[in-house]
């Protein structure tokens, strides 16, 4: 199956309200100024291409896991700033510690990752500030549509890793979608043959639907499961 990457370019009104909805709905997510979609992606240094299913939970009917309860208790000291999407010189202080951190490779800086400085921002975008005191110890940026929030990067400071800050900032996410009476939180996609990405289901998986490409449908995902995904992705690349 060929990793035909699909790009769509923003309108003039961007990517808003409910086109947002649709698009993401349709298995597009967020690449700087653009939306994508694709089926395969490389994530290691050997370019080898792995199959990938896009994610959304289901907000509304998430029953958070122990694990999550967990997080929640041990940040409840940390101080959590929703607001309009921005980079500043502390976000990129934050983000650099980070970039250090990861084992996988990242952008340069936070703003090259998010957005293109010289084009329109098309995107209703929102931020995550978490902090300890008066230090900003980890953010996460995500869009907003009617109905549908998308996650796009959290980043963390390595030395609270043990607070598991990443999962924090997805339950934030999470815990605004509810706020706002929104029915999904798009994650992103998952792979069969990686573990790297599974953490996008750990809020409660029972609450996931994975995109079936073929027949353009969302399905249970903890019905499914990756042997289901492999074995799907196996007939697509046999159909083909």
């Amino acid at each position: 199956m060929s990793n035909d990457l699909h790009y769509i370019s923003p309108p003039k009104e961007g990517f808003k309200n409910e086109l947002f909805d649709r698009l993401l709905a349709a298995g597009y997510y967020r690449m700087q100024h653009l939306m994508f979609t694709c089926n395969e992606t490389i994530i290691n240094s050997d370019y080898k291409t792995i199959p990938v299913f896009w994610l959304r939970t289901l907000a509304q009917d998430v029953s958070l896991k122990k694990a999550a309860r967990n997080i929640l208790k041990k940040c409840a000291g940390f101080t959590v700033v929703i607001e309009p999407a921005y980079v500043d010189d502390e976000i990129e202080t934050l983000y650099a510690a980070y970039k250090k951190y990861v084992q996988f490779e990242v952008s340069a800086s936070c703003a090259s990752y998010l957005h293109q400085p010289e084009l329109p921002e098309p995107f209703d975008s929102m931020m995550i500030k978490v902090l300890d005191g008066n230090k900003l110890i980890a953010a996460g940026y995500f869009d907003t549509g009617n109905e549908s929030i998308a996650g796009i990067m959290n980043i963390y400071h390595p030395q609270y890793r043990a607070y598991s800050p990443g999962k924090f900032l997805i339950l934030q996410k999470l815990q605004y979608a509810l706020s706002k009476n929104m029915q999904y939180y798009y994650t992103g996609y998952i792979s069969t043959e990686s573990i790297r990405f599974d953490y996008k289901t750990f809020p409660d998986a029972e609450a996931v639907e994975v995109l079936l490409p073929v027949e353009r449908i969302w399905a249970p995902y903890s019905k499914l499961g990756k042997p289901f995904l492999d074995a799907y992705y196996m007939q697509l690349l046999h159909n083909l």
